[in-house]
């Protein structure tokens, strides 16, 4: 695995990526422009958890998460079962309080341990990512590098159309490619998890065969 060349992480030549540690690594006048600033409180009287896709909290601003297809929900529960099969506990779409500015809601969230809250305010081990048609790779590590620097200790990336992954943790913040010949892995010591990409879209294929369409 390589790491990705820091060029191509560039909003443009002139604002690369900020590293892990800096201050502003995507701020509001990244996304779509917000008729109304809003405060956590307001957000969270606006946008129910009962509706879907799920709306994430960003700098003020309420984002809608992209609609998943049928393949990105079979791999969710798919990560979510490897996880359990390896003895840790996992979460789909569970919303995160662990940022004052933002709740996000990643696909899967991972931990070595029980979660200690119905919306966790620290740090987790693992948040897995998985890119919905028209979601942008570039976006989805900057908001990757948020969660490193609110102390998750590594975030997966997964397309399931180029059917390859990127990794990223607090001591490794630039993106890693992951082929499908490679594994993702997060946590440290007794609590590593180490998971071939090529597990993952195995049993993806397998659960999809049992439908009549991805």
């Amino acid at each position: 695995m390589e790491e990705v060349e820091s060029s191509n992480l560039s909003r443009s030549t002139k604002d690369p990526l900020p590293s892990i540690g800096d201050t502003e690594i995507w701020s509001a006048s990244d996304m779509a422009a917000a008729h109304t600033f809003l405060t956590p409180a307001q957000f969270e009287q606006l946008y129910s958890d009962s509706v879907k896709p799920y709306f994430e909290f960003w700098y003020g601003e309420a984002i809608q998460k992209s609609m998943p297809t049928l393949t990105h929900s079979v791999m969710q529960w798919v990560i979510a079962m490897l996880f359990a099969r390896r003895g840790w506990r996992s979460a789909t779409e569970l919303r995160l309080k662990i940022s004052k500015v933002a709740y996000p809601v990643p696909d899967v969230a991972g931990n070595p341990g029980p979660f200690r809250s119905p919306y966790p305010k620290e740090p987790i081990d693992l948040c897995v990512e998985i890119l919905s048609p028209g979601d942008n790779l570039i976006d989805t590590f900057k908001k990757a590098a948020h969660y490193l620097d609110w102390g998750i200790g590594s975030v997966w990336i997964v397309d399931p159309e180029k059917r390859n992954a990127h990794q990223m943790s607090i001591g490794n913040p630039r993106p890693i490619p992951v082929s499908i010949t490679d594994s993702l892995t997060a946590g440290s010591g007794n609590s590593e998890i180490s998971i071939p990409l090529s597990e993952i879209f195995t049993e993806t294929d397998a659960q999809l065969g049992n439908h009549e369409t991805r």
